[in-house]
């Protein structure tokens, strides 16, 4: 008897023990980090890009902080870039918010910018004012079609875009609108 309760109280132990092991267990997911969200800034920026060939300078850029924007670039704030193409014009761009990609030299200023052109010789000093500017440090090719001033010496006048190439100094401005003051009227014979 005792063979026989032992060998049925087996039986039962491995009935129970398969129905256990067939049980369908709750998937068990390995637990991945979640991606971190950083924060960053730095602050006084200050950096120089030379040719790759030649190793002249081909401009130089502060900014007073870096930050990343809420698209996950890095976004300088208070951005000011000296730059002298070959040609030998001196420019210079300041912004509030830049975002600069060194290998492809595409950039995108915001929130205000100004483009400075130094009087040279023959050509007076040409100050462009905006809100939104995008180009390339590599092609010195520069866009606008935000409306934005034009002071060009003692000349002044409202654009609703341009387009810029600093290699050859060209600069096509869409949609302009001068104010011409003419001089005051006199009352007198002409001859």
């Amino acid at each position: 008897m005792n063979v026989r309760i032992l060998s049925v109280l087996g039986v039962m132990v491995i009935m129970v023990a398969a129905w256990f092991f067939y049980q369908e267990d709750p998937k068990i997911e390995p637990t991945v980090p979640a991606k971190p969200d950083v924060s960053y800034e730095v602050t006084e920026i200050k950096a120089v890009q030379t040719n790759e060939e030649t190793g002249e300078t081909e401009y130089t850029l502060t900014a007073d902080s870096l930050v990343q924007n809420a698209s996950g670039e890095d976004e300088m704030l208070g951005a000011v870039m000296n730059w002298q193409p070959p040609e030998g014009e001196k420019y210079s761009i300041e912004a509030k918010r830049a975002v600069l990609e060194q290998s492809t030299g595409d950039m995108a200023l915001s929130d205000g910018f100004t483009l400075t052109r130094e009087a040279v010789d023959n050509k007076p000093k040409l100050v462009i004012t905006g809100n939104k500017l995008s180009g390339n440090t590599k092609s010195r090719m520069l866009s606008s079609d935000e409306p934005l001033t034009v002071v060009n010496g003692e000349d002044r006048f409202k654009a609703q875009g341009f387009s810029a190439n600093l290699q050859t100094g060209e600069y096509e401005f869409s949609k302009i609108e001068v104010l011409y003051n003419s001089a005051p009227r006199q009352d007198k014979s002409l001859f």
